[in-house]
């Protein structure tokens, strides 16, 4: 009825918490979870059987329903061993119905000729998502679109379009999306510089692209005006991670320091108008300690992504501080690398493989030790929250769900999000084949509510409708549907 069902869509949108689908959306998996965890209330884990994609990139839609995850690169050639062969890339495509708990995987996307390195992933609607890869062979930037037919499984890429780009370096180039462009950066790497390019989100618009490294080299040369030179250099706009989106027309950098543990300085943002080209410094507020530590410190590790087009998500680190056995081990553990690196290259110079194989190795789990022992994957240490680009103020959002294995963060066009991960995590279940699924990890899928924002209509309904478990999953749609009408 009417009134039932506008009361509990007035429940949803009054929370008692800042994480409002913790309490009121229950569970809807695709087996059920165990409810001794407040974790499972808002999540569910995929039992199928499929393993997650290898190198895989994630997008999802504005609702949040579908999650596109690209993965499994694969490459082939003509068979002719000359200059001139081709080579095809292809990828697996997994399309996840976060509604129905459903996961559907096209085996085979493309074949793709002339690709380079996909440096970007991203979706413009439930069916149809884009690819943009750089080929530095011809100094390409592409454009892939991809449309997808769910009724059968299968996707193709009707058209592409090429941008002329001369990039010195590709290294960990990354894309970022707007309203209706989107950017890719390519942050510096051996003395090659920061570079970057404007261009529209949908391949199908008339809009032209616009090169952004004059534009970097100018706005770090504003950066050094007002920051002195860091331990590992100069300071800089941070390009680790693309820019984002404050207008169609207006980008904005985080600073890149250049501290050995500050990563960036998150109260400080560089604006860059596209059409003006000007530059400058502005400040960023905060209500809290947040994006900082309790102690005051800057992250030591920090990943932002667009995520509303008018808000930036980003997930920081930091490291202890102060008189604890944690950083005196940390800084032991730094002294023995140091010895071990100079070890790998002595025994590489005369030859020997196998010594120099074992302390590269022994090198590398130090590393490992030592973040695990300066930066712990436990709330204490972990920050999660937005920045509004149009007042730029900062706003903490309480989540607990970074202490399981590959943990993505996937920001949703209406300012909410979905937080993958891998769990080892079973419970009773009359799924067949239980006992070989146990064996390995299983995908987790989380949804986060922004306190900042409202959910549509249709998302409600489809919470309201999922939080009863006795509802056959084949109905969702249906229910949820006519309470829209109503």
């Amino acid at each position: 009825s009417i009134p039932s069902g506008f009361s509990l869509l007035f429940r949803l949108l009054t929370p008692s918490s800042t994480d409002f689908f913790l309490h009121s959306m229950g569970s809807f998996s695709s087996k059920p979870l165990s409810t001794r965890r407040s974790l499972d209330r808002d999540s569910f884990v995929l039992c199928d059987g499929f393993a997650r994609l290898r190198n895989a990139e994630f997008a999802g839609t504005g609702d949040g329903r579908y999650i596109f995850i690209l993965g499994n690169p694969h490459i082939t050639s003509d068979g002719f061993q000359e200059d001139g062969q081709e080579l095809a890339a292809s990828f697996q495509l997994d399309i996840i119905d976060i509604f129905l708990s459903k996961r559907t995987r096209i085996c085979h996307i493309g074949d793709f000729y002339n690709f380079g390195f996909c440096v970007g992933f991203y979706a413009l609607n439930e069916r149809t998502v884009v690819i943009v890869d750089y080929d530095p062979a011809d100094n390409t930037l592409r454009q892939r679109l991809i449309r997808i037919d769910l009724g059968k499984e299968t996707a193709e890429c009707p058209l592409y379009r090429g941008y002329d780009c001369e990039l010195d370096s590709f290294f960990h180039a990354k894309t970022s999306t707007g309203e209706e462009c989107a950017v890719t950066v390519i942050p510096s790497f051996l003395g090659s510089p920061s570079a970057g390019i404007v261009y529209p989100s949908n391949p199908l618009s008339a809009t032209t692209h616009k090169d952004l490294t004059p534009l970097i080299t100018q706005a770090d040369a504003h950066v050094r005006q007002f920051y002195v030179a860091g331990e590992a250099g100069e300071a800089k706009v941070s390009t680790f991670y693309p820019p984002f989106f404050i207008s169609s027309t207006v980008l904005g950098f985080f600073i890149d320091t250049n501290n050995v543990d500050d990563l960036i300085d998150p109260m400080k943002v560089l604006v860059m108008d596209l059409t003006s080209g000007s530059v400058y410094l502005q400040e960023a507020k905060s209500s809290s300690s947040f994006p900082l530590s309790i102690a005051n410190s800057k992250p030591a590790y920090a990943k932002w992504s667009q995520a509303s087009y008018r808000e930036v998500a980003i997930i920081s680190r930091f490291r202890r501080t102060g008189r604890c056995w944690q950083v005196g081990l940390a800084s032991l553990l730094l002294s023995i690398f140091r010895y071990t690196v100079y070890a790998a290259v002595f025994f590489l110079s005369w030859d020997c493989r196998r010594l120099s194989s074992f302390c590269v190795s022994a090198s590398m789990r130090m590393l490992i030790m030592r973040s695990q022992l300066l930066e712990p994957k436990t709330d204490e240490f972990t920050g999660f929250g937005t920045l509004n680009t149009r007042t730029l103020e900062w706003n903490e959002i309480k989540a607990s769900v970074w202490n399981e294995d590959e943990t993505r963060l996937i920001p949703l066009r209406e300012g909410h999000f979905v937080v993958s991960s891998l769990t080892n995590q079973i419970s009773p279940s009359r799924v067949i084949g239980l006992e070989t699924l146990a064996d390995k990890k299983m995908e987790r899928f989380r949804l986060i509510g922004n306190p900042l924002r409202i959910p549509t209509l249709a998302r409600l309904s489809s919470i309201a409708v999922q939080k009863t478990d006795r509802v056959p999953s084949e109905l969702l749609e249906q229910i949820a549907a006519r309470m829209i009408v109503t």
